[in-house]
């Protein structure tokens, strides 16, 4: 019995370690949400999420973000590694914390720049910068979502994100 416990045990763990690609489990977060203009279309063809829209920052906008809220049960997860290319921009994976956030809105980030051909990255936790303050220390299990987001200033979006994974 204890071995089927544990068997079943290591099954979910496994599970809830793991970024979805399910379309159903990521949504779109734009700065409309406190009064922004930025738009944000999403679209998922073969595997691919293709983003598209703009980034303004009229009105005090300016972002657009495809997020998973995730459960890490595994600190030594170091990072999220994907496929992506889309319009020469510079683009951002950003971890929001669990607990308290000051402001509530804090996130941790590093940005990576697409070009027209796809591209493999791999973005450690460890490297993430702090955009605000959070009680929690970086780390997997406290982290609360995962997202892609263009961000801070006014450009086109034209992303797409293929192979995306925790490693």
């Amino acid at each position: 019995m204890k071995g089927i416990l544990f068997l079943l045990t290591g099954l979910s763990l496994f599970a809830e370690s793991e970024i979805s690609s399910n379309p159903n489990d990521w949504y779109g977060v734009t700065d409309r949400v406190m009064g922004g203009k930025s738009n944000l279309q999403i679209e998922y063809l073969k595997g691919t999420f293709i983003l598209s829209g703009n980034v303004t920052t009229q009105n005090n906008g300016g972002f657009v973000r495809l997020v998973q809220d995730i459960k890490l049960n595994d600190d030594a997860l170091k990072g999220i590694s994907f496929l992506a290319k889309g319009n020469d921009e510079i683009y951002e994976i950003h971890a929001t914390l669990k607990g308290v956030k000051v402001p509530p809105w804090s996130y941790m980030s590093h940005s990576f720049q697409v070009t027209d051909e796809w591209k493999s990255y791999k973005i450690y936790f460890n490297d993430l910068k702090s955009s605000g303050y959070s009680a929690r220390k970086m780390k997997p299990k406290n982290i609360n979502n995962i997202a892609f987001a263009g961000y801070g200033r006014d450009f086109e979006v034209n992303l797409m994100i293929k192979e995306i994974s925790i490693f």
